[in-house]
């Protein structure tokens, strides 16, 4: 532009021209030889930015939620796998030992345990409540719409709401149902046992059987009440041996022979073995948890 000025300035010096005329000139001149020094707006071109810069943002946005997203999820998986890696130290075993025990589940459902016998439980029942178990129990399970589900075995015994009495050997799963319905379940292969009958699972020959008449005192081991019927005296002393703690001995092979009847409710030792003196017209003697019985026989 100063260039131009210096020219207009040396061709109008040459010119003589009238001062009117000369800035009349000096206009015309500049929008001759001047150019704009601005570009014209390309709309296009304005347009395609806007876009870009549109995109950008979404794209901004997206890469936020996404990065939100897997920050959740990473999250969860990390709660997941604690939870998992603490399962096991959530689980309560309790075993009984030489003693009768009384557990109460999560649930508020009640077992109590033979002795040596043995339960393992989660701290809280989820989705369904299951309890690992072996040995003999007696279960008063309350009644709900999630399964209680009792592993004895490798045999799953499932109930809503009953009770029941369980036990569980190398051979076999006996089962006998105080109240209710229960199932016996191996391989999606179900059983149902009612009130009043008894079922025992064969491991060996995977088939269960159901007894209309279950064994007697079945359940005595849980409050010591039994009751005779005409009942060999060996059987009959087994079952009063198992819950006293004590073996008997017969003196006289000819005692074998002989069948008791009685019912024995909550009683001693000391009591039920005058009770056996008395119907049998023998003698007792109790030492060391060894019980000797003497006399001539039925």
């Amino acid at each position: 532009m100063s260039e131009d000025l210096k020219r207009y300035n040396h061709l109008n010096y040459e010119s003589n021209l009238p001062e009117d005329l000369e800035n009349e000139g000096f206009v015309d001149f500049l929008f001759k030889n001047s150019q704009p020094s601005y570009k014209e707006p390309n709309e296009q071109k304005a347009w395609d930015h806007l876009a870009h810069k549109l995109a950008e943002r979404r794209h901004s946005k997206r890469n936020y939620w996404l990065k939100v997203a897997a920050s959740v999820a990473i999250l969860l998986s990390v709660t997941l796998s604690v939870l998992l890696v603490n399962s096991d130290a959530e689980q309560i075993t309790i075993a009984s030992a030489d003693d009768i025990v009384t557990v109460t589940f999560p649930d508020g459902s009640t077992g109590i345990l033979n002795d040596q016998s043995q339960f393992s439980y989660p701290e809280t029942f989820g989705l369904e409540r299951r309890v690992s178990f072996s040995g003999e129990a007696y279960f008063d399970i309350k009644k709900s719409k999630k399964p209680f589900i009792i592993n004895a075995n490798g045999v799953d015994v499932k109930v809503l709401g009953t009770a029941f009495n369980l036990i569980t050997t190398d051979s076999e799963v006996s089962l006998f149902v105080d109240r209710g319905l229960v199932a016996f379940s191996k391989e999606g292969k179900e059983t149902k046992v009612s009130a009043g009958k008894e079922a025992i699972f064969n491991k060996k020959t995977g088939t269960t059987s159901i007894k209309d008449i279950p064994a007697s005192n079945i359940m005595s081991w849980r409050n010591g009440d039994f009751k005779f019927e005409n009942t060999p005296l060996n059987k009959a002393l087994e079952d009063l041996g198992d819950y006293y703690g004590v073996e008997f001995k017969l003196s006289n092979t000819n005692l074998k022979s002989c069948r008791i009847s009685a019912s024995i409710e909550d009683k001693s030792l000391d009591e039920v073995l005058e009770l056996i003196e008395t119907i049998l017209d023998v003698k007792t003697k109790l030492k060391d948890k060894l019980v000797k019985i003497s006399g001539k026989g039925c």
